[in-house]
């Protein structure tokens, strides 16, 4: 196995914690798991999947901050204060709460945020090449820029769902490009909801679930099934969603 940037992510025993998290953050399941058992990196190529609101950006977003990430994202050591749009975020709640074990090679690499990765220009002063690279494009574009610019072979790539934005085209192209990294020994931890991105050969997919992180293949994620299903039978799972939504109505206001 190549020597890798980071082995494991985990959190501090309470007694040993900064600060307490706050309960939005505790009772994720992503850190509820983590919380039991530290998350191992063994592999060059990690994934974590589950659906919405089972903690997926969180969970890259605390192994960011234990790695020495900015919170909004952006490369490894650049230091800057939050964006206009990310005001009153603040400190990171996992800063002094989590932490990983690192491997033998020196930091490098970039951690990219959904949520601000558009914005991280308006962060860094000392950056001002991320500015034409990241403004005035479509997210998905940007995204596919910041890679072709700051990722290398000698680096840590954090990834929260970069496919948003990306076509089904676009995704296969991505997922060639982490490949070529790799091969050439970058590590990769992606977050993703990408049946596309999960098929990356060799890759190690964690699932999260109510229960906890639960080690599975691609064919067994939620996301491959769920994509599965559809194409197996288009109108009748659209119309077996409709029908129950139409029993089950939200409130329009």
């Amino acid at each position: 196995m190549p020597d890798l940037f980071v082995e494991s992510f985990f959190l501090f025993q309470p007694h040993l914690r900064r600060r307490s998290l706050p309960e939005w953050a505790a009772n994720i399941p992503s850190i509820l798991a983590v919380e039991r058992h530290p998350l191992p990196l063994h592999s060059p190529v990690t994934f974590i999947t589950g659906e919405n609101a089972m903690g997926k950006s969180t969970l890259i977003e605390a192994i960011a901050v234990a790695c020495g990430f900015n919170i909004e994202g952006g490369p490894y050591g650049l230091r800057g204060d939050p964006s206009p749009h990310d005001a009153d975020r603040g400190e990171s709640p996992f800063q002094g709460v989590a932490s990983v074990v690192r491997g033998p090679r020196a930091m490098e690499g970039y951690y990219l945020r959904a949520e601000s990765h558009i914005n991280v220009p308006d962060n860094f002063e000392d950056a001002p090449e991320l500015c034409g690279l990241l403004r005035g494009k479509s997210h998905g574009e940007s995204v596919m820029s910041a890679i072709d610019c700051y990722f290398h072979p000698q680096g840590l790539y954090l990834l929260d769902e970069p496919e948003a934005g990306l076509s089904a085209i676009r995704q296969m192209a991505l997922m060639a490009q982490l490949h070529a990294l790799v091969q050439r020994g970058a590590q990769i931890i992606v977050a993703t909801h990408s049946p596309i991105l999960l098929s990356f050969p060799g890759a190690t997919i964690w699932e999260i679930i109510e229960a906890g992180l639960v080690r599975t293949t691609l064919r067994e994620t939620t996301a491959f099934r769920a994509l599965r299903d559809f194409y197996e039978d288009p109108h009748g799972v659209a119309e077996y969603m409709m029908n129950m939504v139409g029993q089950h109505p939200g409130n329009p206001s």
